[in-house]
């Protein structure tokens, strides 16, 4: 069984939702779901927000985060799940995704394949991880996936 499927039966088992939002990897997690049967009772949303102006006006990410931190960190991840979740909480989990992707865009401080992923649970607190993924730009998108779907699997 696959991950994504695995991530679908854990919804159904749990009663929850799931809403997505996306920027480097651009609906390809909200894809990978929705290739599974039987999805559609628990996709509930999804958003790619792959500007800070979406990012804001779509999921409330604070301005001071995105020029803080830049939209490659733990800190506007997290504001993205949290910002999906807002009216919702009891039952619906989110999982968020900022990364860079490639083949630019890489810095010292934040290298190409530099993925933060938040996931938050119903009544918990948003947690983010941040993964070193390789490859060209496919690659990192599906890993960036492949780690996204675990890991609610895995809290």
């Amino acid at each position: 069984m696959n991950t994504a499927q695995q991530l679908v039966d854990f919804l159904h088992d749990k009663k929850w939702q799931i809403r997505c939002v996306e920027s480097c990897t651009a609906g390809a997690l909200t894809a990978s779901l929705g290739e599974i049967a039987g999805v559609s009772s628990v996709l509930e949303r999804s958003w790619v927000t792959y500007s800070n102006q979406a990012k804001m006006e779509e999921v409330g990410v604070p301005l001071a985060l995105l020029e803080s931190y830049g939209a490659v960190s733990k800190e506007v991840v997290i504001a993205m799940a949290e910002g999906a979740v807002v009216g919702c909480e009891d039952h619906t989990l989110a999982i968020a995704i900022s990364g860079i992707a490639g083949p630019g865009g890489g810095t010292i401080e934040k290298p190409l394949g530099t993925v933060w992923i938040a996931l938050k649970m119903p009544h918990q607190s948003a947690q983010a991880q941040c993964f070193q993924c390789h490859g060209s730009r496919k690659e990192i998108q599906t890993l960036a996936v492949q780690h996204a779907l675990a890991m609610p699997l895995t809290s």
